[in-house]
């Protein structure tokens, strides 16, 4: 139930920290960074709304080869620019929609980097028109860069397609989405992770493999986000700069960054010409964004972009052509609470926001801002507790790991997305919705290494007759790092044997944290509702200190067996014997063989005695398996506990009368 998952193709990601409150009121200040129109760039600065009238593909394939065109972007602050360019054709590339293609004439914007990320959904056409969104490019460009725009067709139709989430909704009925095809490498929408170091990102970006990033990049990157907006307004106009969010908080900012491509008098806007994760329907936060310029990168450049000020609307649709937005509303987010403690010291605690839709996002939050607090790549033990609050129930589920690990950042990300994605994912969870309403992590992280190995089990020389105690010295050897004053950690147990139990050879196994089920009919069977998801996982859940001795006969004891033995069908008369229990390479079992299923005890047969005992270790992971032969002797039992036969008197016939006995005369 907890092994599922995992995680997707990425390619590059920024990073920066964006450090304003969703909730909170903020001052109003002079725009952060404006462009005069004294502008170095080819384009002067639109002051104002910028209105872009739609030209449609009908219009758009009569152009001729070489059409001068415009690119509407932000480079600098939050004005708008225009940057020159060239149509070159329509592309057909199997997206169920058409394809622009573009070169970039202008040449300081080729001096800067060319077609940077973050461009994404700059509206392109002639002065004053928008034939569609900037949305694909080349990986590693030269001048002159080609670039291809998603049709504005295309946008506005993703305005009005129903998503699978609104269907699922409206009819309650399953359903999967198709897949999304890119014939070239899109624009990628640059994803801002603040709070992760640039080395986690190899990390992440194998953590996240198969899921829904082929369309972010993710970069680390350092920075501050404007304390505030330039201005209190939501408006938004073609060519403005938004930043939508993933998460917010204290530690972890992820927000993706693109460009709007054009807005509708009620307040929808789209945006990006590709999506952000594909997942259709969406609730995601939009933010006003700045630039501070274009960073040149070999592989493709990119727009430094910070968010500012609260939400201005949601994204509500994410799909193939475009991501579609409504300002004025902002959607609600789940609470992520983060506590960490080293050893015994104080506890720090951050406070996140976390778009619905993304919890995957949770176990980043919290491995991110252990890192951030821990300052240090190294060996340590981290136990975390997990406790989920949901809107579909009032049971608060909660669950506890303990991980010893040379770096615990990518165990406590494996941990908590098993967790989390246990509810959370679709086909992990075919219970029903499980909405999260709050999570709360705590992290205790300590610098020994509290693992320990099952060494030796050791047990007394004598036999011991059943209905008498029989004590056992389990041996642990620590890692160095836990040990105490002595080596190792000896722990004395003692198993009640009943009398009842089986004189003769016995088997005491001695295991750590073994696999159970403490409710069998739970285990085997697909809960019906949220809570008893919850009770079948709580079931599941093991103690990684727990070790678990066993005492079991280790044969039949012929004084319990049946009196009339085993009921089986007899073996065929030509069945091959085998001899010194070696299984001949060639053997051939005979076609007359009885089935399996016709073996079975008689109805008066009851199962042997066994004698169970758990103990724990506290605070390590204990691993191993040790094993003896434990003799449960009795009166009745000699030479190696095989019962003594007495032989029976054998009467000797009375000779005849005339009979001569043996050996006499």
């Amino acid at each position: 139930m907890k092994k599922f998952f995992v995680l997707a193709s990425i390619a590059i990601m920024v990073l920066s920290q964006f450090g304003c409150s969703s909730d909170e009121e903020q001052p109003e200040v002079e725009n952060p960074a404006v462009i005069d129109e004294a502008s170095v760039f080819s384009g002067a600065p639109l002051l104002g709304d910028v209105v872009l009238e739609n030209m449609y593909e009908d219009e758009a394939r009569k152009l001729t080869d070489k059409t001068p065109v415009q690119i509407v972007t932000v480079l600098e602050g939050t004005n708008r620019v225009t940057l020159e360019a060239q149509y070159r054709g329509v592309r057909d590339f199997g997206f169920g929609f058409a394809l622009y293609e573009f070169e970039l004439t202008d040449k300081i914007a080729e001096a800067m980097g060319g077609i940077a990320q973050g461009m994404s959904g700059s509206p392109v056409g002639p002065p004053g028109r928008i034939m569609g969104a900037l949305a694909y490019g080349d990986n590693f460009p030269a001048p002159p860069y080609r670039f291809w725009a998603t049709s504005i067709d295309a946008m506005e139709d993703a305005i009005t397609h129903q998503t699978f989430g609104e269907m699922f909704e409206a009819e309650r009925a399953a359903a999967a989405p198709g897949g999304i095809q890119a014939a070239y490498t899109p624009v990628k929408t640059p994803l801002i992770l603040s709070g992760i170091q640039p080395h986690r990102l190899q990390q992440l970006s194998s953590h996240l493999e198969g899921t829904r990033f082929d369309f972010v990049q993710l970069f680390a990157d350092i920075g501050d986000a404007p304390a505030a907006p330039p201005t209190g307004t939501t408006r938004l106009a073609a060519g403005d700069m938004i930043g939508v969010a993933v998460a917010t908080g204290d530690v972890v900012n992820s927000i993706g960054f693109g460009t709007v491509t054009q807005v509708y008098d009620d307040g929808t806007f789209v945006a990006f010409g590709h999506p952000m994760f594909g997942v259709g329907k969406s609730v995601l936060p939009v933010y006003r964004a700045v630039t501070n310029g274009i960073v040149p990168h070999l592989e493709a450049s990119y727009k430094s972009v910070s968010a500012y000020g609260n939400p201005i609307g949601t994204i509500t649709k994410d799909l193939t052509p475009a991501i579609v937005g409504e300002l004025g509303t902002v959607p609600p987010m789940i609470p992520v609470k983060v506590t960490y403690q080293t050893g015994n010291g104080p506890v720090i605690e951050k406070n996140h926001k976390l778009a619905y839709g993304q919890e995957l996002f949770v176990s980043m939050i919290a491995a991110s801002t252990m890192d951030s607090i821990r300052q240090e790549k190294s060996a340590g033990t981290v136990e975390g507790t997990v406790t989920l609050r949901f809107k579909e129930t009032d049971t608060v589920y909660t669950e506890s790991f303990r991980s010893a690990s040379s770096d615990p950042f990518l165990d406590v990300l494996i941990n908590i997305d098993g967790i989390i994605l246990a509810f959370t994912d679709t086909f992990s969870n075919s219970t029903g919705e499980a909405t999260l309403e709050e999570v709360s992590i705590s992290l205790n992280d300590k610098p020994q290494i509290m693992f320990a190995e099952l060494h030796e089990v050791i047990i007394p020389e004598e036999g011991v007759t059943p209905g008498e105690d029989l004590t056992v010295s389990v041996v642990l050897l620590p890692h160095w790092t836990a040990a105490g004053e002595e080596r190792t950690i000896q722990r004395d147990v003692t198993l009640e044997i009943p009398e009842d139990f089986p004189a003769g050879e016995a088997w005491l196994t001695v295991e750590a944290n073994p696999f159970e089920v403490s409710d069998p009919y739970l285990a085997f069977s697909v809960p019906e509702n949220l809570d008893e998801l919850i009770k079948q996982m709580e079931g599941e859940q093991t103690d990684p200190s727990l070790i678990t001795i066993t005492l079991e006969s280790f044969g039949f004891d012929p004084y319990t067996l049946p009196s009339e033995g085993l009921d089986a069908p007899p073996l065929p008369e030509d069945f091959p014997l085998l001899e010194d229990d070696e299984i001949p390479p060639d053997l051939e079992l005979p076609e007359d063989l009885p089935p399996l299923d016709e073996f079975s005890f008689p109805s008066d047969f009851e199962p042997l005695p066994t004698v169970e005992i758990t103990i724990n270790i506290d605070g390590f992971i204990v691993s191993g398996f040790q094993d003896a032969s434990v003799i449960i002797g009795s009166e009745d039992m000699v030479d190696d506990m095989i019962p003594e036969e007495t032989p029976e008197p054998v009467e000797q016939p009375e000779p005849a009368e005339n009979e001569v006995p043996a050996g006499g005369e």
